[in-house]
């Protein structure tokens, strides 16, 4: 909790309620942490919102990142085929299974088959470019 940038009377409220790990406050709701803390109602949002923030950084990848190589190695651990082999080199080996893809076109351009090819498709083993029923 030391390395957070919060206000002392925050910490001090963590600390005096042996609030000392960042699951222990991610656990509680606002209210329970409030009633608690004896923290204003801002205060314990300020606190919930550091200690989140400090826990999951997402690292944001885009269509035209992954086109130009600049994805980060984490990024591209697990690749799911599009089926298509134009469309997997364009998306350099598949859609990753890291964070969402949207998927936009025109009426009738194929946004509903291609998805539902990805769900026939997930369910193949790595070998065959699947996910083997995973995610």
């Amino acid at each position: 909790m030391d390395g957070l940038e919060l206000n002392p009377k925050i910490i001090a409220a963590c600390k005096r309620c042996k609030l000392l790990s960042f699951e222990k406050v991610l656990s509680l709701s606002e209210c329970d942490l409030q009633r608690l803390t004896k923290l204003s109602s801002a205060e314990v949002k300020q606190l919930h919102s550091a200690v989140a923030h400090s826990v999951f950084k997402p690292q944001h990848t885009t269509g035209l990142m992954m086109f130009r190589g600049q994805c980060t190695e984490s990024m591209l651990t697990h690749r799911l085929s599009t089926g298509c082999p134009v469309l997997d080199r364009l998306l350099r080996g598949g859609l990753t299974s890291h964070g969402i893809t949207e998927i936009t076109g025109e009426s009738s351009g194929g946004k509903t088959q291609l998805c539902l090819q990805l769900s026939l498709t997930v369910q193949l083993p790595v070998s065959m470019g699947g996910l083997d029923a995973g995610v």
